[in-house]
């Protein structure tokens, strides 16, 4: 099941939280809704994302009941508060919309790596074919190994990168973020407390998929694999279009490949693969 997959679905109603305005809706999840707000007391933007599980869509929720995932959203909150770093969202605070549900506060950020590579889509066809030059792919991806490398040192896998959930922060995209913790997995977590997959299957690595429980750090490399070849090639990976991208260093092809090796013993830890891919010269 494509627990990370975006929702056209109607959202759960708009939150009264105090000292924040709704502006509209931003985003739907299967688990939440993400509303563009003002902190009237600051008078800055903030993104107001709401716990909102789609009951209704039983094959989403399972094989946790609701309360389970409700908890994982109190969790989300305080992982992703445990950093401060800029290739991070940051999380504001949590509070409580008038109807009880909870609500995380975070930097409001309007745009994603979608906005530069297209959204993905998920009934077998393949993601639309825009791609970006080898230096932004670089760029992009030792940002994101930046952060990865603070959230792998804490214990965490984050089981769910795909582009959706790398921000972009500064004119022009310059700064690029990680969102949402929600599939994360919490230091200590033992590997039989999930045994059936999720995450966004078209990102996931082989042991993710068989159970989610077995994501390692490697898994979330595996995924940043797969970011990587769709940047540069506007497709999931294909190593024939991979090596036909103009002006891409073999060295930079191959390294993408060793993030998608079946065995996750043989991908690049995130601190090595941001050395290896910062050495790669670029013409």
């Amino acid at each position: 099941m494509d627990r990370g997959r975006d929702k056209t679905m109607e959202a759960g109603g708009m939150p009264e939280i105090p000292g924040y305005r709704i502006h509209r809706l931003a985003a739907v999840t299967d688990f939440s809704d993400v509303w563009l707000a003002e902190d009237l007391a600051l008078g800055r933007a903030v993104a107001v994302k709401v716990f909102s599980p789609k009951a209704d869509e039983s094959q989403f929720i399972a094989p946790f009941p609701v309360s389970e995932w409700r908890r994982r959203f109190y969790q989300e909150g305080r992982l992703q508060a445990l950093f401060d770093h800029p290739n991070i969202v940051p999380v504001i605070g949590i509070d409580h919309a008038a109807d009880g549900r909870p609500c995380l506060l975070m930097q409001y950020l309007p745009q994603s790596l979608c906005h530069e590579i297209g959204s993905d889509t998920f009934d077998g066809e393949e993601a639309s074919a825009r791609w970006v030059s080898p230096a932004r792919t670089k760029e992009v991806l030792l940002q994101v190994l930046s952060g990865l490398v603070e959230v792998h040192r804490k214990g965490i896998v984050h089981r769910d990168l795909k582009p959706r959930n790398l921000l972009l922060a500064g004119g022009g995209g310059v700064r690029v973020k990680i969102a949402d913790f929600g599939m994360a997995k919490a230091p200590g977590e033992p590997d039989s407390t999930e045994k059936e997959w999720f995450g966004t299957r078209d990102y996931i690595s082989p042991e993710q998929y068989a159970r989610a429980g077995q994501a390692t750090a490697r898994s979330d490399i595996f995924s940043l694999g797969v970011i990587g070849i769709r940047m540069l090639t506007g497709y999931f990976p294909d190593r024939r279009r991979l090596a036909a991208v103009k002006g891409l260093p073999p060295a930079f092809a191959a390294l993408l490949a060793r993030c998608l090796e079946l065995d996750p013993a043989r991908r690049p830890d995130a601190a090595r693969m941001m050395a290896q891919l910062a050495a790669i010269t670029l013409p």
